[in-house]
């Protein structure tokens, strides 16, 4: 076995020339790339977000992701989810996704699970997760994500795309007295449409998902400034972009607690 040589923050030669273009930043450099690889990030969707966002964690070598969806690949996904091919119709997402992850990067560790996030779902299910990506697409999951991720302090960051416009915005669970995703979207029911129902611009998906992937790396490395309470708004119809500050509601019981 060929010995691996490290240098003082461990990174082996494989990742010195693997993340040169990370390690040449001076936001990142040798000990933010190294950070990286000692974090875990839950990706939760795989879906028109979730498949970007996948292969940037990836890429950019987040040490180890859980990624988390319990839907089979169909031929509607392929005009935007851009981890699956004809071949993997029928296949299992999470199966198709790791094995994608995977020989993008193999010196990760992804872990999959073939499930769906309901009111069933228990908070340990983010343990040992430094942050979640909410990548699912419709407003149900996304309220339970975000009382699942209050209850374990974890910061939680939200994409969302439909028709030509998308939406990003991190919200800071981990931390007191931040907006949390029910003080912007209380009101909502959960008969919310998502693009199943209205269709989505499929290069739309792909910017999302990427900006999901960048704000991730953002908070943690604390570096920029990032969408921590704040609504980023992208109109692609008429190249707009306007960003939304967000405050904290007094009267949200999720915050509170209370449900």
């Amino acid at each position: 076995m060929r010995k691996i040589e490290k240098n003082k923050f461990d990174l082996t030669d494989e990742d010195l020339m693997r993340y040169n273009k990370h390690i040449l930043l001076p936001e990142i450099d040798i000990q933010g790339q190294n950070q990286l690889l000692n974090k875990h990030v839950a990706l939760i969707g795989l879906g028109g977000l979730g498949c970007p966002i996948g292969y940037y964690l990836s890429s950019s070598g987040i040490g180890e992701i859980t990624i988390v969806d319990k839907d089979e690949v169909d031929i509607t996904n392929l005009q935007r989810q851009i981890l699956y091919t004809n071949d993997d119709l029928a296949k299992r997402k999470v199966d198709v996704a790791y094995d994608k992850m995977t020989a993008l990067n193999p010196n990760i560790t992804i872990h999959k699970l073939d499930t769906e996030i309901n009111l069933k779902t228990k908070p340990n299910i983010f343990k040992d997760i430094d942050l979640i990506i909410d990548a699912t697409d419709n407003f149900e999951t996304r309220s339970i994500l975000n009382k699942l991720t209050l209850q374990t302090k974890k910061p939680l960051i939200m994409g969302a795309a439909i028709q030509m416009m998308g939406q990003v915005s991190v919200f800071r669970n981990d931390l007191d007295d931040m907006p949390c995703y029910n003080c912007l979207y209380g009101d909502l029911d959960n008969e919310s449409t998502s693009c199943v129902e209205q269709g989505v611009l499929s290069s739309l998906t792909g910017i999302i998902g990427s900006i999901q992937a960048t704000e991730a790396i953002k908070v943690l490395l604390d570096i920029g400034e990032s969408l921590q309470s704040k609504l980023l708004v992208i109109d692609m119809k008429f190249s707009n972009y306007k960003v939304i500050k967000l405050v904290k509601d007094g009267n949200c019981k999720v915050c509170k607690g209370k449900i």
